[in-house]
């Protein structure tokens, strides 16, 4: 591990199944190809580095280095890995940021994804050991479950509380296998989680399906926030009362007893937040500030893990951006005083890009770059004349750049 991980994200949201036949007009999302980042990564990279930072989350999309069963595809990835270890930047490579291979029927409801992706993982683990020593298995598993499984916005495009639930416990089974198969290739390995509490949490799933409501435990909502992590860190922090309410939907002992007997704990707690009422003007930023202060005591609490905040970003304008970045050195420095050991932190996304939607729409690269919400890099998008997609550097560099700098070991 290192004293601290002063870090950025390039965003890599893929969803690679077109589904021609079964939800006409989808495109092939890939923010890498689409933000030109496979052409201009060494760049983008030097970018990052140019901030000061130690750690990076970094990934290729599943589809294109798994292109069919047992195969794999090393030759692009390898080049921006190489350079990151030649810079001293830790990579954390982010294995499955939504979706699965073309070649993969039913995708994540395919009997045998959480075996596949075990493969892929130590397929990735064995080919790069020596170069990658952190790995993130899932990036938010509750989004897939919500966004897959509840609302039938990805695919396998299921829907209702029983959707959410079988996407859920098969991320979590995937999450298990990977989490293995990365510990058995690297006995060294660092692994990070990516968890978040804001995309179709409990609370938006309780509201909709008010039978998964249960009686409340000191850590039960932050525990169902969380599923199925809860069930993949450890039976401590999967409560009677999250039992209850889980039982109601499906879980049966026997599945409870599985994940007991292969806990996969990750080595450092991580977690994205966005203060999600940007772009529009917020009265106090305190009120921000409280709530991911609260977030991090009670996950602090309920898993006894070091925490990393893996993905933040605030503003739409300079100012606010500035603002946030100032929010991360007063929480950082407030939270060790209280003893609550935060380990890390991403600014996310290095430079803007286009938002999930373009999957489902006509519209140019350009048109879907729309700040706001997560989409706050402090490096703009410019469309030049020969469709080049220029970086163009903010304020809230310089501003990130000196944070960093501030932060000191633990």
């Amino acid at each position: 591990m290192l004293d601290f991980y002063r870090g950025v994200g390039i965003e890599n949201c893929w969803m690679a199944e077109h589904d021609a036949s079964v939800r006409p007009g989808k495109r092939l999302l890939d923010v890498f190809l689409q933000m030109q980042h496979y052409t201009n990564w060494e760049a983008d990279l030097e970018l990052a580095a140019g901030l000061g930072i130690n750690a990076i989350r970094y990934s290729v999309p599943w589809y294109k280095a798994n292109p069919s069963p047992g195969v794999y595809d090393w030759e692009w990835i390898s080049q921006p890995l190489q350079w990151l270890k030649e810079h001293n930047i830790t990579a954390v490579v982010d294995l499955l940021h939504y979706g699965t291979p073309l070649w993969m029927e039913n995708g994540l409801l395919n009997e045998h994804f959480p075996e596949r992706f075990a493969e892929y993982s130590a397929a990735f683990a064995k080919q790069f050991e020596g170069t990658v020593d952190h790995y993130t298995p899932c990036n938010e598993p509750q989004t897939t479950a919500g966004l897959a499984g509840a609302l039938a916005v990805w695919p396998p495009y299921l829907h209702g509380l029983d959707g959410w639930y079988k996407l859920a416990m098969q991320m979590g089974r995937a999450m298990v296998r990977s989490s293995q198969a990365l510990r058995q290739t690297l006995p060294n390995v660092t692994l990070i989680s990516a968890d978040c509490r804001w995309a179709n949490g409990y609370e938006g799933i309780k509201n909709r399906f008010p039978e998964l409501e249960s009686s409340m435990g000191e850590h039960t909502e932050l525990l169902m926030n969380y599923f199925p992590s809860s069930l993949v860190y450890g039976k401590d922090t999967c409560d009677e009362f999250m039992k209850e309410g889980l039982a109601r939907t499906g879980l049966t002992d026997r599945e409870l007893s599985w994940f007991e007997d292969n806990l996969q704990p990750p080595d450092i707690m991580g977690f994205n937040f966005y203060p999600f009422e940007w772009p529009k003007p917020i009265a106090d930023i305190n009120v921000k500030r409280n709530e991911l202060y609260e977030f991090c005591r009670n996950t602090a609490k309920a898993f006894k893990l070091p925490l990393y905040l893996t993905e933040t970003s605030g503003g739409y304008t300079e100012d606010e951006k500035l603002e946030w970045i100032a929010l991360l050195e007063r929480l950082v420095n407030e939270m060790r005083g209280e003893g609550i050991k935060l380990i890390g932190l991403n600014w996310w996304p290095l430079f803007e890009t286009i938002q999930w939607h373009y999957r489902d729409n006509s519209k140019t690269v350009e048109e879907c770059i729309e700040p706001g919400g997560w989409n706050n890099g402090i490096y703009v998008i410019k469309s030049e004349f020969d469709g080049k997609l220029s970086r163009v550097p903010t304020r809230a560099v310089e501003a990130f750049r000196d944070m960093l700098k501030r932060i000191p070991a633990n």
